[in-house]
């Protein structure tokens, strides 16, 4: 995604994303958004057509998970909560299958809290036959691989609370919708805080990946030459 100005509010940033695709694949990616509509996600503003492209303008954020992991300093245990409570509280009330989930689809706005984005590579899980055991499995798939980042992140010295082995020991074992009510009741969201509890975690992010640069400048630009006269073409 490109960070621009709204086209419409030029006070206001946003984010866009090209999408090279037909418009019928278009109108079924915007019913999907607003239908599945969540805190939890970004809020779709506009869309614009750009020759045989489209143009999705969301809601800004500040940074990715991603990011956050290319930071020297630790990531608080209270801080995995916090990413991790809205997408299990997403999954869990919308019902759906989000395997792509990855770092990068993990954001944080400016007032710290946690938006999902990829939404629309998602899958309803009735959609899926109820007879396979693994429906929600590569979803936990991603959790898990969410969550063995930020702790190798941390090195191996660090110290983890019994709480949050147990959390890891329950995620590795569950493979179903089923196992999400379980998860979101688990001792270790006994952390859980008021929003905004990301914001440290963001103006630290910022503070690295954002610099400012200083240019040089002249006094005042060279003046090009006169151009020579053209050579007359010679007739001999």
């Amino acid at each position: 995604m490109v960070l621009a100005r709204h086209r419409k509010n030029k006070a206001n940033l946003v984010h866009i994303q090209m999408k090279a695709v037909e418009r019928s694949a278009i109108d079924m990616c915007v019913q999907m958004i607003d239908r599945l509509a969540h805190r939890s996600i970004p809020r779709l503003l506009d869309v614009f057509q750009y020759a045989e492209r489209y143009l999705l303008v969301w809601e800004p954020f500040e940074c990715t998970l991603q990011q956050a992991l290319a930071l020297s300093c630790h990531i608080a245990e209270s801080e995995v909560v916090q990413i991790l409570w809205p997408c299990l509280q997403f999954l869990h009330g919308q019902s759906r299958e989000l395997a792509s989930l990855t770092p990068r689809d993990t954001l944080f706005t400016e007032e710290g809290e946690i938006k999902i984005a990829g939404i629309e590579n998602s899958r309803q899980i009735d959609q899926v036959d109820p007879s396979r055991v693994d429906a929600m499995a590569s979803t936990f798939n991603a959790l898990r691989s969410i969550l063995d980042k930020i702790m190798q992140k941390n090195g191996s010295k660090f110290t983890w609370s019994q709480e949050m082995q147990s959390f890891k020991s329950a995620l590795a074992k569950s493979n179903s919708a089923r196992c999400l009510d379980n998860l979101l009741q688990h001792a270790f969201f006994g952390q859980v805080t008021e929003e905004g509890s990301l914001k440290l975690l963001v103006e630290l992010v910022n503070e690295t990946i954002f610099h400012e640069v200083q240019v040089r400048r002249e006094g005042t630009l060279a003046r090009a030459r006169p151009l020579g006269k053209l050579a007359t073409p010679s007739t001999t």
